[in-house]
């Protein structure tokens, strides 16, 4: 799993690479991570279980974030990890995930907020059997 930051004038941006789309989708989780904080969890004890649906991949990417953003900022769990399942469906896609992770804590060293990621330059595809995505945050 790769995670390599964009540059961008006014947000935060990066590129994902993974083996698999479940793989792309926990690279989300890190880069998020990497964006909010200086030491984040790597896991955690708690639990919290996520259920999305999205027409395309790159809606249910964005969708992923966004309520991962409004767990960390609004419920106080960081989530350290996920276990994601992506299914294909007759309508578009369905996210089911397991969240690891802990309470906010000041020893992750917030560094800021992250307002949503955003649908500008973003891409899913596959290539060369592995999974790219590139995406903006807006911070």
């Amino acid at each position: 799993m790769v995670v390599r930051p964009l540059d961008h004038t006014a947000d935060v941006g990066f590129e994902l690479e993974a083996r698999s789309l479940e793989d792309l989708f926990q690279a989300a989780l890190k880069g998020l991570l990497q964006v909010m904080f200086l030491y984040p969890p790597e896991g955690g004890s708690r639990r919290r279980r996520l259920s999305l649906e999205a027409e395309d991949l790159e809606t249910l990417l964005v969708r992923f974030l966004n309520e991962l953003i409004y767990l960390i900022q609004t419920k106080g769990f960081v989530p350290g990890r996920a276990r994601v399942r992506v299914e294909r469906k007759d309508e578009g896609y369905r996210l089911t995930a397991t969240l690891l992770g802990e309470p906010f804590q000041e020893a992750f060293g917030f560094q800021g907020e992250v307002k949503s990621a955003t649908f500008h330059g973003l891409q899913v595809s596959q290539e060369n059997g592995r999974w790219r995505a590139q995406l903006i945050l807006d911070v």
